[in-house]
């Protein structure tokens, strides 16, 4: 029975369509276990083990971006090498921020200090505190995973949309809303609905009530400091040094998040199956983006490296065929822009000013 808010509104008068919609998916759910105990005698046994090679990549990362800002700042360069740079930037904060993702999972150390240390400097640019990192996206986005209400990824039904003035006024900047302004969603929405989450919805949202608010903060405050000193530092390169980066990086992230669930039901029961989708690219684009559209198989093993995703996709093609999704990039994003991001259901979808309808994958 949820009883949770949505921007500050009870919503224990939506209880019964929660119940309705999240059980109207058509496939069979499982739970994350229940897979976990089907797959284990096929999976090798390290398959958790941390991949501790993934420190090279998340220094070197660093290292670029320090070496490309400090080029630009310091070296007379022109239009098309600042240009070079910016785009080194805006991978190199992008990829820190794919390897941020996969440390504070374990799948890269299992030191816990270590972990929020590297955590932080890795979401530095997207100005994401560990600590409210680990809550938002650890235990409420894996815990329940496509919930409506419980999830905060999750897009909204048809009845929650139009009591959150908040998603009302967003609408038209998601894919599917038929707006112009929505194919600027992905250079700027990982950024800005972390921030939102993180400096207003955190305390009017009773789903963050157990987060320790007070670290979040000086997290966050901290971080603040540090990309003000880098933006002082980038200076007159500030479109460069900052707006390039800064649009490049949240596409590299959004582009993935938003197909790996965006086009999927809501489920009650947390079955990745159903409510997440893997997405493939071309080989070096994988290996780039530290195989991360591997979603799929993420989410049945958090603390697993990406880096032996593939070892169970392929045991998911051969035990789930007929349930396990699975589609080029290209296409998922597509979809994603024919369909709309409101559910009227659990597995459909519907366009919130002409009530059109589409199922979803």
């Amino acid at each position: 029975m949820h009883t949770e808010t949505v921007v500050g509104k009870p919503m224990d008068s939506l209880k019964v369509e929660v119940r309705k919609e999240e059980g109207n998916v058509e496939n069979k759910l499982m739970s994350i276990g229940q897979y976990a105990r089907e797959m284990r005698a096929f999976l090798p046994k390290d398959l958790l083990r941390p991949a501790k090679s993934r420190l090279f990549a998340f220094s070197g990362l660093l290292l670029t971006a320090f070496v490309a800002a400090f080029m630009m700042v310091n070296f007379d360069l022109g239009v098309f090498s600042k240009l070079v740079l910016g785009g080194l930037i805006g991978y190199a904060f992008g990829g820190t921020a794919f390897l941020a993702h996969e440390i504070l999972h374990g799948s890269v150390v299992r030191n816990r200090k270590l972990q929020h240390v590297l955590g932080f400097l890795g979401f530095t640019p997207f100005l994401i505190s560990p600590t409210f990192w680990c809550f938002w996206h650890n235990r409420l986005h894996h815990g329940h995973t496509q919930k409506l209400i419980k999830d905060p990824d999750a897009f909204p039904t048809k009845r929650v949309y139009k009591q959150s003035n908040y998603m009302q006024k967003m609408y038209k900047f998601t894919p599917g809303s038929g707006y112009a302004r929505s194919y600027a969603y992905f250079f700027f929405w990982f950024f800005f609905h972390n921030l939102v989450n993180q400096t207003y919805l955190r305390f009017r949202n009773k789903i963050f009530a157990d987060l320790d608010h007070t670290k979040a903060s000086l997290e966050l405050l901290l971080q603040l400091s540090i990309m003000g000193t880098y933006v002082y530092f980038i200076g007159s390169n500030f479109v460069y040094g900052v707006v390039i980066p800064f649009a490049i990086m949240n596409y590299m992230l959004m582009s993935y998040i938003s197909t790996n669930h965006n086009i999927s039901p809501l489920t009650k029961t947390n079955d990745p199956l159903v409510n997440s989708l893997s997405v493939t690219n071309h080989p070096i684009l994988e290996a780039m983006h530290f195989n991360f559209g591997y979603h799929v198989e993420h989410h049945l093993f958090p603390t697993m490296s990406p880096k032996r995703a593939k070892e169970v996709n392929k045991l998911l093609k051969e035990k789930y065929p007929e349930k396990f999704k699975q589609m080029p990039k290209s296409t998922a994003m597509g979809i994603l822009y024919k369909t709309p991001r409101i559910y009227k259901n659990a597995n459909e979808l519907i366009h919130p000013y002409t009530g059109e309808t589409h199922k979803t994958i």
